[in-house]
């Protein structure tokens, strides 16, 4: 179990890495979590900070400090929701949505050299697998 958990996180490790090189290459200044972030916005549009750090598995403080950086890079703004004076919505920027579609294409990219070397039919019985493996887990 160890050696397999180990693997999973050699795996991701290698992939932040992968990203974040050709993400440089381009002279695209973002973390790694950023990036999660602006994938999170692109998809959802406009989230309140709760729902954003859900889908980022992040806590708030780490989100807030993040967003702050982000908003100081004109990639993400905060607004005032409507329905809530209290609470802020996160959204992409113009510049912040520009980088975003550029990072999407360097990631198909990214995708897509892999797919060339790696068996589709292999990768989707992980998919399955780690799937079941996520549910184990949840359950203890």
């Amino acid at each position: 179990m160890q050696t397999f958990i180990q693997t999973i996180l050699q795996t991701q490790s290698s992939y932040r890495q992968i990203i974040h090189r050709k993400i440089r290459e381009h002279n695209i200044d973002v973390t790694f979590e950023m990036l999660h972030i602006m994938r999170c916005l692109s998809d959802a549009g406009q989230v309140n900070q709760q729902e954003l750090a859900n889908l980022t598995y992040k806590d708030k403080s780490s989100l807030s400090y993040l967003i702050k950086n982000m908003e100081k890079r004109d990639l993400v703004k905060r607004i005032e929701d409507s329905n809530d004076k209290r609470s802020k919505l996160v959204i992409l920027t113009t510049r912040g949505k520009k980088i975003q579609n550029e990072i999407k294409i360097i990631i198909e990219s990214v995708y897509q050299q892999i797919e060339e070397k790696i068996n589709i039919e292999h990768i989707q019985l992980c998919v399955d697998y780690m799937k079941e493996f996520g549910e184990t887990i949840k359950e203890n």
